[in-house]
């Protein structure tokens, strides 16, 4: 997915952005390597440094990712957020029902109508569903295509 948005970001919006997606990782008790490697790789795009994400995971109990979610006032940049969890969630192929009220509970925070955020998820398991299946045609391993 493009990336481009990433640039435009400010720097507390980065963080804002990389707790959430800790949030969502740990929210239905389950850690898979898909989401591991998801946000080693955000990480690292975002530019976070790596004493910045580990205080983010050492603190992220205390998050309150309403508020957070609230200070992403740029709208763009909400759907963009959106967009990132939509896929974190998707990412290991099961959507818990813990993800999906914590992804709906952010796009509210920001004022995010449900439709929009309808669109936004069925954006992305299209794309999911478009990658697998270029992976497929081309037989390709997973990662590669």
């Amino acid at each position: 997915m493009d990336q481009n948005y990433i640039r435009t970001l400010s720097e507390e919006e980065k963080v804002v952005f990389i707790k959430l997606f800790y949030c969502l990782i740990k929210i239905d008790g389950e850690v898979d390597q898909e989401e591991i490697a998801f946000i080693k790789s955000i990480t690292k795009e975002y530019g976070i440094d790596i004493d910045t994400s580990a205080q983010i995971i050492k603190n992220i109990q205390a998050v309150d990712y309403k508020y957070e979610a609230s200070k992403i006032k740029n709208r763009s940049h909400a759907l963009e957020l959106l967009k990132e969890l939509c896929f974190l969630a998707n990412i290991d192929n099961t959507l818990h029902d813990k993800e999906l009220d914590f992804i709906i509970n952010v796009a509210h925070a920001m004022n995010i109508e449900d439709e929009k955020l309808v669109l936004i998820n069925r954006f992305v398991l299209d794309n999911i569903i478009l990658y697998k299946t270029g992976q497929l045609i081309l037989e390709k391993e997973d990662g590669e295509i």
